[in-house]
């Protein structure tokens, strides 16, 4: 059985993030895989309009608004777990009937464009926590304009750990896990380089 792939895109323009996400559906699709994609009204359109009319029409192909989705499962600003379960482990439990599941989705990034850092961190941990019950292929993609401050540092390194493999427009994929501070350290603006250096200093 093929182990849960957690993956993280952070990408600096929509274009690079359009061809990502089509080629992650459109392999899923030529495996018969079912693919659920959670993204903004702007994204969905993008990756729509790059499919062909027989691979938007498949049945394997679930479309979900992303600020639709996390308003079934938030409760005071805060992922609900038990809602959260109800509403995506149960369609992600539905659509594994037909095979493995890969999801795309964007509402942690909607809410870190809102502040939401803490929220969008246990987020995270819930879809680790879905992956224990089933294995599935699970794509999270971050705009890395959105993290310029030193104030989200220690949440930017929380969100490299929760995933199993980081990957960012520039310099492409480190090793899985072991590699993620690596991958933090170049793919942060320069301003923030020095203080995660530190900051991996104090975690050795």
């Amino acid at each position: 059985m093929i182990p849960p792939q957690h993956i993280v895109e952070f990408y600096d323009d929509d274009e690079f993030l359009t061809d990502a996400v089509v080629a992650f559906i459109k392999v899923g699709l030529r495996l018969n895989e079912p693919v659920i994609i959670i993204a903004t009204a702007s994204h969905s359109k993008n990756f729509r309009n790059a499919l062909t009319p027989d691979e938007f029409a498949s049945e394997n192909l679930m479309f979900f608004d992303a600020a639709a989705l996390l308003s079934e499962f938030m409760v005071d600003d805060w992922p609900n777990q038990f809602m959260f379960t109800h509403v995506l482990g149960n369609r992600i439990q539905k659509a594994s009937q037909k095979g493995r599941v890969r999801v795309f989705g964007e509402m942690e990034a909607v809410l870190w464009a809102e502040g939401q850092y803490q929220a969008a961190i246990r987020l995270e941990e819930l879809w680790n926590t879905e992956q224990t019950i089933r294995p599935f292929t699970l794509l999270h993609a971050y705009p890395r304009a959105a993290f310029t401050s030193t104030e989200d540092l220690q949440s930017l390194l929380a969100v490299y750990s929760a995933h199993t493999h980081v990957h960012h427009q520039k310099t492409g994929t480190p090793p899985p896990r072991s590699g993620y501070l690596i991958a933090a350290l170049s793919s942060l603006p320069s301003s923030l380089w020095s203080d995660v250096a530190t900051c991996c200093m104090l975690l050795e």
